[in-house]
């Protein structure tokens, strides 16, 4: 197994010769992961839109959300909760022929403000936003959730988390210091520097060019509570079984056997692409 740059898979968009037959659309199968782990609440919020309608997939597209609801803030439940109810609203609304990259940026925005102007500084949440539509992937994110690509023997992470590791990490390129084991040591590394509920949002992680999807990708959404304690070989066993509710079984069994103490709620999403 190896681990690549997800940019390349930006640069390979699907094209088919004009003798070339088109092959059946791709469908997508999803299944979904939820437990509180050591916590005593569960905070997190998800959601899939379409998943059970095959014309409506096609149609209009296929929603995936993730909100991990802070629980150091008095309000993580309702911000995760906020920020789902947005971002189904405006998938309701989302105009296909126009710029969805940006189209999930703003809704990203009008989230944030909202729950701020709700819950001032008392509640926050992270956020990941995707939207399969023409066998591509769009996404917008916020905070510290991972969105991984399972293609082949390869694991992709698709989006950039806005916490301190990060932010350290972009310093030291930009200083040309190529070299992260000051980010890795540092006891703040996973301190958060962006999430939905500040009072200005300015950073939004959202792809301008969508992925495009292959017959057998897997596409995982999920909280820190899955990818910050599974690493990439643990994920790519989990995420080559046989389906979506096994995947997700697999996840939550490595989860228990890794038997953390402080295990936070881990909450999962889980899209295989077929034709």
């Amino acid at each position: 197994m190896k681990q690549n740059d997800s940019t390349a898979l930006l640069n390979t968009p699907r094209a088919y010769t004009p003798d070339e037959p088109i092959p059946h659309y791709l469908s997508y199968h999803g299944a979904q992961l939820q437990q509180t782990g050591s916590r005593d609440n569960q905070e997190d919020s998800f959601a899939f839109a379409n998943i059970s309608d095959v014309t409506l997939m096609r149609l209009r597209g296929l929603l995936a959300v993730v909100a991990d609801g802070m629980g150091g803030m008095k309000d993580g439940k309702a911000a995760s909760e906020a920020a789902l109810q947005r971002f189904k609203a405006d998938f309701e609304r989302l105009d296909l022929s126009a710029g969805i990259p940006a189209q999930l940026r703003d809704s990203m925005i009008a989230a944030n403000d909202e729950i701020f102007a709700a819950l001032g500084a008392q509640g926050g949440s992270t956020g990941i936003v995707c939207v399969f539509y023409n066998e591509s992937l769009y996404y917008a994110s916020v905070g510290d959730s991972y969105l991984i690509l399972k293609r082949g023997d390869s694991i992709y992470h698709l989006n950039r988390k806005q916490n301190m590791f990060s932010r350290l990490c972009l310093k030291q390129i930009r200083e040309g210091i190529m070299d992260r084991s000051p980010a890795e040591v540092n006891p703040e590394k996973a301190a958060l520097t962006g999430y939905l509920g500040m009072r200005e949002l300015r950073d939004v992680d959202y792809v301008l060019r969508p992925v495009p999807l292959e017959d057998g990708d897997v596409v995982l959404i999920c909280s820190d509570g899955i990818g910050g304690v599974l690493d990439d070989s643990q994920l790519m066993r989990c995420l080559s079984a046989d389906t979506p509710e096994l995947m997700c079984r697999s996840m939550h069994e490595a989860i228990v056997a890794a038997d953390r103490r402080y295990q936070d709620n881990y909450t999962a999403l889980v899209v295989r692409c077929e034709y």
